[in-house]
């Protein structure tokens, strides 16, 4: 079946008007409508054949079929959302790495094409370098991280009812990550399953931006944002009043880590890198069980773990598209596009690019390419998070592999709806 045609006229484009004002300046009615119209508008686009919309939708567990319907289209496309796609490898790396594009307008204000706006302007707009983590390579960090993953694995409690084993990410990568997390970040012991709770109501956001989601989920994680941002600022000031004891004094409670000073946005980015972290381990889990040659493999050779990261990054990505805003007029792939065009980089379709990735449908331990993948891309919103978020999935796969050899899945991956920008499994039952 021929593909549809699709107009490259931005003037046919269906768009819902951007919001105008932030969510908490918004009664319930209006934001719910402004919602629920929206994602009627992808619907439609998805119903009469657009892959763009349809994997706005994201209701499908594998959105690599609509990536391909899209690759087929040429170098870029337009969607009648209202947005330009590519999933060509070189034209996303430049957009990726120019200042011609940002995360929202030049001027702050939201596009059409993102749904909502938490806070001032756009929620992953960003000083570079904010410190919203400490650098996860500092050994002092890897080595909390290390600690913290071990104890929760080892901490596990099977339930005798049950059929597996243990829940994989419920059991053991959710909550290892996010208090290894909270530990680098300084949160006091005692304020962690906190700092837990408001991280696991802000899981939806990044989908939220582009993905409408219902209004409760929209209100929890708005209202979890103002409070993860006030919990970190509080852990910030406790470290450097120390009130909570200095590392490595009697009763200390922050693992030897220094709080961290941050506002709205970091908390953003703190939360977004605990969701890519749990995603991402998940995701090369579940590539490697379907492969138990390389899972044994990794097993023997517990160093293969950071290439384990970085295959996956390629291959099946935590974050599977960055949206871009046009600040100057620019030309890609021979179409002139205007200030304020938003451009979608699908960096998941571009990890499997088969002009830049030999064979790219397989899963390969030993690619040697391997981390020319453009996701969590250093300029992007991820990148002040990306280290750690390496670091967590790097750790966790070596400590399943030395405490598990034997691990494989044992029933069916539940994965969540409305996610077309993160992807991971919400669990998967393992037996070992």
């Amino acid at each position: 079946m021929a593909e549809p045609t699709v107009s490259d006229d931005l003037t046919g484009a269906l768009t819902q008007p951007p919001l105008g004002r932030t969510v908490r300046a918004v009664a319930d009615r209006e934001l719910g409508t402004h919602l629920l119209e929206t994602r009627g508008i992808h619907w439609i686009h998805a119903a009469n054949g657009d892959p763009y919309a349809t994997v706005l939708r994201g209701q499908a567990d594998d959105p690599y079929p609509e990536y391909e319907r899209l690759r087929a289209r040429g170098p870029l496309s337009f969607s009648p959302t209202g947005s330009w796609v590519t999933a060509d490898h070189a034209l996303a790396a430049g957009i990726l790495s120019s200042a011609d594009f940002g995360v929202s307008g030049a001027d702050g204000v939201p596009v059409p094409q993102q749904v909502l706006s938490y806070g001032e302007g756009s929620p992953l707009e960003h000083e570079r370098g904010l410190p919203a983590t400490r650098r996860a390579a500092e050994s002092g960090d890897r080595a909390v991280v290390e600690r913290v993953h071990r104890e929760t694995l080892e901490g596990l409690a099977p339930d005798p009812s049950a059929a597996y084993a243990f829940e994989l990410v419920g059991g053991f990568v959710r909550p290892a990550v996010t208090a290894a997390t909270a530990a680098v970040l300084g949160v006091a012991a005692d304020r962690r399953a906190e700092f837990g709770a408001l991280v696991e109501q802000l899981r939806p956001l990044s989908d939220s931006l582009l993905a409408p989601q219902s209004l409760r989920t929209v209100r929890a994680a708005d209202d979890a944002l103002a409070a993860l941002a006030t919990l970190l600022a509080e852990a910030a000031t406790d470290s450097r009043d120390g009130s909570s004891g200095g590392p490595g004094s009697s009763g200390d409670s922050r693992d030897g880590s220094a709080g961290t000073a941050v506002g709205p946005h970091g908390a953003l980015l703190s939360a977004l890198g605990v969701t890519a972290a749990v995603q991402l381990t998940g995701n090369a889990v579940l590539a490697l069980l379907a492969r138990p040659g390389q899972w044994r493999e990794l097993c023997e050779r517990p160093g293969l773990a950071s290439a384990a990261v970085e295959e996956t990054l390629r291959y099946d990505p935590p974050v599977q598209l960055d949206a871009r805003v046009v600040r100057t007029e620019t030309e890609l792939a021979g179409r002139r596009l205007p200030v304020g065009a938003h451009v979608v980089v699908l960096t998941a379709a571009a990890g499997r690019d088969p002009e830049v990735f030999a064979d790219p449908e397989r899963f390969d331990l030993a690619r040697r390419d391997a981390a020319a993948h453009l996701a969590l891309h250093p300029a992007g919103p991820y990148g002040p998070v990306a280290s750690l978020v390496r670091l967590q999935a790097e750790v966790a796969l070596r400590t399943l592999a030395g405490r598990f050899p034997g691990l494989r899945q044992a029933g069916p991956v539940l994965r969540p709806r409305r996610a077309p920008v993160g992807r991971g499994p919400l669990s998967v039952p393992v037996s070992a």
